[in-house]
C-alpha cells in the first residue's frame, strides 16, 4: 500500500514498525543460513537495527509530548472561553446597573433640593463603569492577544511535526495520524477562534449600546443641569419678587401708620399679592357710589403712594357689601352693581385726583360674595363692607 493511499483511507490501521522487524528477521535468517553475511556485518546490521529502535522510541517520546502541549493549549482556549462568558456576565450586570441610574435619574427630578448633590454622584459612577468597560476591552484584547501566541505555537508545532516526518519512512503512519490529530485540534482551535471572534463583535455591539446610554444620560444629565438652573433664576427671581412685595408693604405700611393705627385703612400681604383694606364708613354714604368730603384726604394719601413710592406694580380696586339687600329708594338694582360703581368712583379718584397712571388700574365688583366675615352680626357685616386694593407683580 502506497503512502498516498494511507493518507486517502484514515481508517487503515496497520503498523508498519511490527512488519518491518518480522521482515528484517526473515531477511537475516535467510541471509545466516544461506552464509551471505559475516558475523562482523550481522553484529554492524544488529547495531543498526538498535540505533533504529531507540530513534523510532525517541520520536514517539516527542510525538506524545507534542500532543500533550496540544491538550495543554485546548485547556487553556477552554479556560479563556470561560473568562469571556464571565466578562459577558459582567457586562450584564453593568447593563442593569445602567438601567438602575436612569431610574434614579427618573427620581431626581421629584427631588429638586437634593438632586445636584446626586447628579454628581451618579457622574462618578458613570466614570466608574466607563472606566469598567474600559478595562473588560483591555482584557478581551489581551484574551485575543493570547490567541494569537496559541496559534503560533500551533504553527511551531506543525514545523517541528513536519520535520518528524522526514526523518524515518518506520513512522510515517505514526506522524499520519498525529497529523490528523493536529488537523482535528487546529479545526478546533479555528472553531473557538470563530465562536470569541462572534463573542468579541457582540461584545464590542453591547458596548456600543452601553456607551450610547453613557451618551444619552449625559444629555439628560445635561438638560437636567440646564433645568436646574432655570429654575434657581426662577427660584432668584421670585424670591426678589416676594422681596420687593416685603418692602413695599413696610413702606406703605410705614407712609400710613397714622391711617392703620385709626382703624381707616388695613395692610396685609396674601401670598404675592399686597392688599390695601378701607371701610366704607369712610368713603361712602349707604347704598351711595359717591366719595364722602371725610375720606377724600384718606384717599389722596394712598394715591400718592401708589404714585410714587409703589409705581411699578399693577392695582386692582374690588369693591364689596355685605349681603343686606338695597332698598328701592336706590338707584342700583343689587348690592353686585353697587360694588362696581364704588371700584370704578375709586379708580376714577385714584386717577384724575391722585395722578396713578390709568394702565396701571382695574375696577372689579364682588357683592357680597366675598365676605371676610359673619354677616350674622353688625359688626361682621361692617367688617364685608370695604374697598380693597390689591397690588400685583407684572
Amino acid at each position: 500500500m502506497k503512502l498516498s493511499e494511507l493518507l486517502i483511507e484514515p481508517d487503515v490501521t496497520l503498523e508498519l514498525a511490527p512488519l518491518i522487524d518480522v521482515l528484517f528477521l526473515i531477511v537475516l535468517f535467510y541471509a545466516v543460513s544461506s552464509s551471505l553475511i559475516s558475523p562482523e556485518d550481522l553484529a554492524k546490521l544488529k547495531g543498526q537495527v538498535a540505533t533504529a529502535a531507540t530513534e523510532n522510541r525517541m520520536l514517539m517520546d516527542h510525538a506524545n509530548s507534542q500532543e500533550a502541549a496540544l491538550a495543554r493549549l485546548g485547556s487553556e482556549l477552554q479556560a479563556s472561553a470561560a473568562q469571556v462568558t464571565q466578562y459577558e456576565a459582567d457586562i450584564a450586570g453593568q447593563r442593569e446597573q445602567i438601567e438602575r441610574l436612569h431610574g434614579d435619574l427618573a427620581a431626581a427630578t421629584t427631588h429638586l433640593k437634593d438632586h445636584q448633590a446626586r447628579l454628581a454622584d451618579q457622574t462618578q459612577r458613570l466614570a466608574g463603569l466607563q472606566a469598567e468597560l474600559d478595562t473588560k476591552e483591555r482584557a478581551l484584547t489581551d484574551q485575543a492577544q493570547r490567541i494569537v501566541m496559541m496559534t503560533q505555537a500551533l504553527d511551531d508545532v506543525r514545523a517541528k511535526l513536519a520535520q518528524s516526518q522526514t526523518a524515518t519512512q518506520q513512522q510515517t503512519q505514526q506522524t499520519v495520524e498525529t497529523q490528523a490529530a493536529l488537523t482535528k485540534l487546529e479545526a478546533d482551535n479555528k472553531s473557538l477562534a470563530n465562536d470569541l471572534a462572534r463573542e468579541q463583535a457582540s461584545h464590542q455591539a453591547d458596548m456600543a449600546a452601553a456607551q450610547a446610554e453613557l451618551a444619552q444620560l449625559r444629555v439628560q444629565i445635561s438638560d437636567l443641569s440646564a433645568e436646574n438652573a432655570r429654575f434657581q433664576a426662577l427660584k432668584t427671581a421670585e424670591l426678589d419678587r416676594l422681596t420687593g412685595i416685603q418692602q413695599t408693604q413696610q413702606n406703605l405700611t410705614e407712609s400710613l401708620k397714622s391711617l392703620i393705627e385709626d382703624k381707616s385703612l388695613g395692610v396685609q400681604r396674601v401670598n404675592d399679592r399686597l392688599v390695601l383694606e378701607l371701610s366704607d364708613r369712610i368713603l361712602f354714604d349707604s347704598g351711595s357710589d359717591q366719595l364722602r368730603p371725610e375720606g377724600l384726604p384718606v384717599l389722596a394719601n394712598v394715591a400718592k403712594i401708589l404714585a410714587s413710592r409703589v409705581n411699578t406694580l399693577q392695582i386692582q380696586v374690588g369693591g364689596h357689601t355685605d349681603n343686606v339687600p338695597l332698598g328701592t329708594a336706590g338707584h342700583f338694582g343689587s348690592n353686585w352693581a353697587l360694588s362696581a360703581a364704588r371700584a370704578v368712583t375709586v379708580v376714577r379718584f385714584l386717577v384724575q385726583t391722585g395722578g396713578v397712571e390709568a394702565s396701571r388700574l382695574s375696577a372689579v365688583g364682588y357683592g357680597e360674595f366675598q365676605p371676610i366675615a359673619s354677616n350674622a352680626t353688625p359688626e361682621g357685616r361692617a367688617r364685608n363692607r370695604r374697598i380693597e386694593i390689591v397690588l400685583l407683580a407684572h
